[in-house]
């Protein structure tokens, strides 16, 4: 009896985790193709946001979404990500992304020999609703051409709160 009623929790806890998670506006979503599933290091990939609606202390969430397929080698990932969300001054972030666990399980969805992993990258506040937002993303592993990446994408979510 002790064992249904565990599984109920944990059925409602993933229902409101669900709920919670769809609560906010997605406003922002790109993905580009890594063709041939092969990142070259000096690939740089370019997301151009043009505006963003600015209600009245609404923040917004950033996730960086990685799709890999079978070929990735790695248990992690390495990014370096150039961004202007806080001011005109671009500044690059270091991301590490890690992509399966200690026993090789991959992290996020998969199907089909593709996974999909949504990584949170930062919140932040914007400073003007017409602002030219840009985020330039390339790989920061020891390869020339990094194989196994198949998509990377960004996707902005609004908060509705300060952050």
């Amino acid at each position: 009896m002790r064992t249904k009623s565990n599984i109920s929790i944990l059925f409602a806890g993933l229902f409101f985790t669900l709920l919670a998670s769809c609560s906010g506006k997605e406003v922002y979503s790109r993905f580009h193709h890594i063709e041939n599933g092969k990142w070259c290091r000096d690939s740089v990939l370019v997301f151009e946001i043009d505006s963003l609606a600015r209600p009245y202390g609404a923040g917004y969430d950033v996730t960086v979404e990685l799709t890999t397929n079978r070929g990735y080698l790695y248990r992690d990932l390495w990014l370096l990500i150039d961004q202007n969300l806080t001011d005109s001054l671009v500044r690059t972030d270091t991301l590490h992304c890690l992509l399966a666990d200690e026993y090789g399980k991959w992290l996020g969805s998969g199907a089909g020999g593709l996974n999909q992993l949504s990584l949170p990258y930062r919140t932040f506040i914007p400073r003007d609703s017409v602002y030219n937002y840009r985020l330039m993303i390339r790989q920061g592993m020891d390869e020339d051409q990094l194989r196994g990446v198949e998509k990377v994408g960004i996707k902005i979510i609004e908060t509705g709160g300060e952050s």
